[in-house]
């Protein structure tokens, strides 16, 4: 038996009825196209459709090419609503169209709930939202919320609180599984229920509602209209994708991309459209930088040892600016509001510039001296090294607050348009320093 024998998956029933759902969707990303089609014909209905749901945009899309309306039907009845509408979302409008039809044949409630969400934003509060909840009017009793769980047994597995609302359906707050099941049947809710802290409205952005759980420590937030009206509810599960969709969203912004670049892996042609345009903007910048380098060729001339130091100036710019932009950029993804304190921010990140350039400044003085004998090229390449990582420091520092209040993602600060800022803002302060010094 050869090795490539012993590491393939085994693919029978019983293993993969054994399976849980991301465990087989991993198996996808070993296997071929052809055990593909083995997998999912092992599969039953409830686990194919589980499934899906672990799968990424572009496998999903694969496997439903060539499905009729009523098979992906089959597959959406076996879904939460949130995740249905993420596999709605991503058919053609026609498609969407013949199996919403196909759905609301057997369950047109169903087929309504999956209309209503899929008209929020997919990054928004109702995107997350799943229409699956247990609610209970205020003056109801132990036993008749008991009665609405059992009702909605398909679904209780995933409900932690039923949700209370008044006689006007609006959200007032919630009661624990666990003070429910101690409850006397015959105690009012109003006794063992607690207020609500928190809810959202369907318009808020993906990141804020990702911020709520992770200040408030909840697994369950209350979608409400304009209303307080209830709508649904979103799961702490579904938040923990957000944050791992933003983690990589700003990877992909940080080296000049963006996430559609793993939409269209076999395409090197839109992968290339992608890169392209933050690739221009180096490219400008590299262009401009050597034109500085140009403009002072007179000075690098009479002192050739200069341009031995040009890349750690433009490389030590680079790293110092990133570091303090990434620092900020990670505090708001953690929920903190650090545009209100931009310019304390800009001061620290300045002081800890000028902090760190004194010692590398001191370093590479020393160096640049005992290498080429020149005190003056060793004062030049020390006092232009601290000035550039203290201003760069300072930059990155301000960067991603102003780039917020400019409505662009700030993550971008961190990439393409600091370094080359700090490109450009080194080479001309090692200049202006070069030849102020050797006048």
């Amino acid at each position: 038996m050869s090795e490539t024998d012993l590491e393939r998956p085994v693919l029978d029933a019983q293993t993969l009825g054994a399976m849980h759902a991301a465990d087989i969707a991993e198996l996808f990303d070993q296997t071929s196209a052809q055990e593909h089609a083995q997998i999912l014909k092992v599969l039953d209905v409830e686990a194919r459709a589980g499934l899906l749901i672990y799968l990424d945009a572009k496998e999903r899309q694969d496997l439903l090419v060539g499905r009729s309306a009523d098979e992906i039907a089959e597959l959406i009845r076996d879904m939460d609503s949130d995740d249905a509408t993420d596999l709605l979302g991503g058919l053609e409008e026609e498609t969407q169209i013949s199996v919403l039809a196909s759905v609301r044949r057997d369950d047109p409630a169903e087929a309504a709930d999956l209309r209503s969400l899929l008209q929020y934003p997919v990054d928004s509060a109702g995107g997350l939202m799943q229409a699956e909840i247990a609610s209970i009017v205020y003056g109801a009793t132990a036993c008749e919320a008991l009665d609405v769980l059992r009702a909605s047994r398909d679904d209780a597995d995933s409900m932690h609180h039923i949700f209370v609302t008044d006689s006007h359906h609006r959200f007032i707050g919630v009661v624990r599984m666990a003070r429910l099941a101690l409850a006397q049947p015959g105690s009012p809710i109003a006794e063992i229920f607690e207020p609500k802290f928190i809810d959202v409205q369907p318009d808020v952005d993906q990141e804020e509602v990702a911020h709520i759980f992770a200040k408030y420590d909840i697994i369950t937030l209350a979608v409400v209209d304009a209303e307080e009206r209830l709508l649904g509810r979103i799961m702490a599960d579904d938040v923990m994708e957000v944050l791992a969709q933003e983690a990589d969203e700003d990877a992909f912004l940080m080296v000049g991309s963006d996430a559609d670049e793993l939409l269209h892996q076999r395409s090197p042609m839109r992968v290339a459209f992608i890169r392209l345009p933050w690739l221009l903007i180096n490219l400008i910048g590299s262009v401009v930088t050597g034109w500085m380098l140009f403009h002072f060729q007179g000075t690098l001339i009479d002192n050739m040892a200069l341009i031995s130091f040009v890349p750690v100036i433009t490389a030590m710019a680079g790293n110092v600016g990133a570091q303090s932009a990434m620092i900020l950029i990670r505090s708001h993804a953690a929920g903190r509001n650090v545009d209100r304190q931009a310019w304390l921010h800009f001061g620290r990140e300045s002081m800890t510039g000028l902090f760190i350039g004194v010692p590398c400044g001191l370093l590479l003085g020393l160096g640049a001296t005992f290498w080429h004998g020149n005190p003056k090229i060793g004062i030049i390449v020390a006092l232009s090294l601290f000035v550039v990582m203290t201003i760069s420091a300072a930059i990155g520092g301000i960067a991603p607050s102003l780039f917020r209040r400019l409505g662009i993602d700030p993550a971008i600060a961190a990439g393409p348009f600091v370094t080359t800022a700090n490109d450009l803002i080194g080479i001309a302060i090692y200049m202006a320093v070069a030849a102020a010094v050797l006048a």
